[in-house]
């Protein structure tokens, strides 16, 4: 049997592990979350300047690039967690139109309906189909400016 000559106690080589894998497990987490971060608001910008750019060609106001960038992300947001469910339907008809306890519903304005409409195609495209066939089944009111 051969005994080897070691110049450390396994203390000393549990705490040097532990202060190594640590380490690695810092740098690996922060360039994870670099890489997303930085992956991710260039995406975000690149959709928001297309938004903007639909936005202008609507004659619609235009909200900046950063608005949009913390509204919408790469995702869409709220918009296109659920465009054609009922429950957000729902929301959506009551937050577009002026409805509410002791109120009388209206019909919300075309402007909104397309400004909601560039969004799911800028964002979230495979969802406008199933939006588009329930805003086929709703109607719009026509304002001034809108």
């Amino acid at each position: 049997m051969t005994t080897m000559d070691e110049r450390s106690n396994p203390k000393q080589r549990k705490i040097l592990y532990l202060v190594v894998g640590l380490v690695l497990g810092v740098l690996l987490l922060a360039g994870y979350f670099l890489f997303r971060s930085a992956h991710s608001n260039v995406e975000a910008e690149e959709k928001a300047n297309v938004l903007i750019t639909r936005l202008v060609q609507e004659g619609a106001r235009t909200p900046s690039q950063e608005q949009l960038v913390r509204l919408f992300g790469t995702d869409g947001g709220s918009i296109c967690a659920d465009p054609d469910e009922a429950f957000a339907r729902a929301t959506s008809e009551g937050g577009i139109s002026g409805g509410g306890p002791g109120t009388r519903p209206v019909l919300p304005e075309s402007a909104l309906i397309r400004g909601q409409l560039l969004v799911i195609q800028v964002y979230c495209p495979e969802k406008l189909a199933g939006f588009q066939e329930f805003l086929n089944q709703q109607g719009y009111a026509d304002v001034t400016g809108g």
